[in-house]
């Protein structure tokens, strides 16, 4: 008795060799397979990147503010903002327990202006801290009245984007 395919009316022997060459894929499929996976990977790696360059931010809006708190107190204490970071407590002159560099070392805080009823201090990205490549966000500041600011590599007002 030979056994046929009830569809294609051949010998089942037949359609079995045919289904086995068929296995695998072609080279076509592979190179298809690939330029998704490729694609795929750069929009993810892009994407990550400006995730990780936007948390880095924080480092910076964190210790401007730790520094701005410190400014109420001094002013408190002695009737004008202080001048100086770095200061331990008990230093004469005194200044600002806060250090000159961001916690996770990616900004540099400095105090740009500072008398008797105003301050202002900013944070500017150090060039080995992982920010040297965010133009969006090279400068920002705050001042005595709270008001905040970013400014971009060509000094345009970014501070929506950046705080």
């Amino acid at each position: 008795r030979d056994f046929r395919c009830r569809i294609c009316q051949r010998p089942r022997q037949d359609l079995m060799a045919q289904i086995a060459n068929r296995t695998g894929f072609s080279l076509i499929e592979v190179m298809v397979a690939l330029v998704i996976v490729a694609i795929t990977a750069t929009y993810a790696l892009a994407s990550y990147r400006r995730y990780i360059v936007r948390s880095y931010r924080l480092d910076a809006v964190q210790g401007l503010l730790a520094a701005a708190a410190e400014q109420e107190r001094f002013y408190l204490a002695h009737g004008r903002y202080s001048d100086r970071l770095d200061a331990a407590i008990g230093d004469e002159p005194p200044g600002l327990p806060v250090p000159s560099i961001t916690l996770h070392r990616r900004y540099e805080l400095a105090i740009e202006l500072a008398d008797a009823g105003v301050f202002r201090l900013v944070a500017m990205p150090l060039p080995n801290g992982g920010q040297g490549n965010d133009n969006e966000c090279r400068r920002f500041s705050i001042d005595e009245s709270g008001r905040r600011q970013a400014r971009d590599s060509a000094g345009n007002d970014s501070t929506t984007r950046c705080w």
